[in-house]
């Protein structure tokens, strides 16, 4: 069904986005999407369609960014994230792609590359939550190196700027553009693509796009404050793990990634969330309790509101809540075999198994 979006849809969108980058934005970064999304409306009508719109063949591009969300030190700029579209049409073609779509909610640099590329927005992502990795958001390709994949990525100041354009498989391409992203400060606006309607069908995470938007507007039913965190586990067929204050939060910039871990001590026990830009994992007092794909968000108790990783100093009250990975759109990515044993060897813990 074609869709009109407008600021009721912005609103959801980005509430709902928030909670679903699992600890990657907060406050802060809830301003700018909302900022990015209202500068994209200005540009004129823009409409959401799902995949069954489209022709099997239908070429979808995948609007999203490579870097360390809380901790990364980068110039960026809505223009790089046009650009690097741009980039991508002209090496692929220059044909006109059918749809853009977000490489995970909220995804408002999509909104933006619709707008101003004049294409619909698809409902769909390469996955339904915050993942770290460009693997992750692959949609099965981490694990078919004979598939070549084409991504452009630009970022930097006027004078000092990074563009980049690689064709390859997923997994050396990615390795590719995080090493790209490290040149200009652990960031990088990027588009890759594009894909088929078919496989995005197969491999992405169809409606997701809706799902975050539903999800923001089941929270702002309700009154601002514990109410909206109820409500958040309630659309998500979880539960509140844990109200109280953080007792550790060594999360740090580590070679393109945020990396770490935040214990939470409270009604619930102690909480221990590993963080590799989002959370991957949670432990209750020892126990793993949730494992990426699974959801994990942190609110402010007081407001209802979403806040980030970096966002959580010693002592900060918090709610954390989780859901299992089938209550929300989940793309074949997040559970290709391929994109784990890094992020484990990082990490330390197990998350595959």
């Amino acid at each position: 069904m074609r869709v009109k979006l407008d600021l009721d849809a912005l609103e959801g969108a980005v509430l709902g986005g928030l909670v679903l980058s699992a600890g990657g934005s907060g406050v802060k970064r809830g301003e700018r999407n909302r900022r990015i999304g209202e500068q994209a409306l200005d540009y004129g009508p823009l409409m959401m369609v799902t995949l069954d719109e489209l022709e099997d063949d239908a070429g979808i591009i995948v609007a999203t960014g490579v870097s360390a969300p809380g901790f990364a030190k980068a110039i960026t700029s809505m223009r790089d994230s046009i650009q690097s579209a741009e980039m991508l049409i002209a090496a692929t073609g220059g044909g006109r792609p059918a749809g853009v779509m977000p490489g995970h909610v909220p995804g408002l640099m999509a909104w933006m590359q619709a707008a101003v590329l004049g294409i619909p927005l698809v409902d769909a992502a390469t996955n339904g939550r915050g993942h770290p990795t460009v693997k992750m958001g692959g949609m099965g390709l981490a694990s078919r190196p004979e598939v070549a994949v084409t991504q452009a990525g630009c970022g930097g100041a006027r004078d000092d700027r990074v563009e980049i354009v690689v064709t390859g498989s997923m997994a050396k391409t990615s390795t590719i553009m995080r090493a790209a992203s490290v040149q200009n400060g652990g960031s990088l606006y990027a588009t890759r693509g594009p894909f088929a309607a078919s496989f995005v069908r197969q491999g992405g995470a169809p409606g997701a796009m809706s799902f975050a938007t539903n999800l923001g507007r089941a929270m702002l039913a309700k009154p601002a404050g514990f109410a909206r965190v109820e409500a958040a586990a309630a659309f998500l067929e979880g539960e509140v793990l844990v109200v109280g204050r953080v007792e550790a939060n060594d999360v740090r910039y580590d070679g393109g990634f945020d990396v770490g871990r935040v214990v939470i001590a409270g009604d619930g026990g102690r909480i221990t969330l590993h963080v590799y830009n989002e959370y991957m994992a949670a432990d209750a007092d020892g126990v793993r309790v949730r494992t990426f794909p699974d959801m994990m968000g942190s609110f402010d108790p007081a407001t209802g509101a979403p806040i980030a990783i970096n966002e959580m100093p010693v002592g900060r009250e918090v709610a954390i809540v989780s859901g299992p990975r089938s209550a929300f759109p989940v793309g074949a990515g997040a559970t290709d075999p391929a994109v784990f044993p890094e992020v484990e060897e990082k990490l330390g813990v197990p998350l595959a198994p």
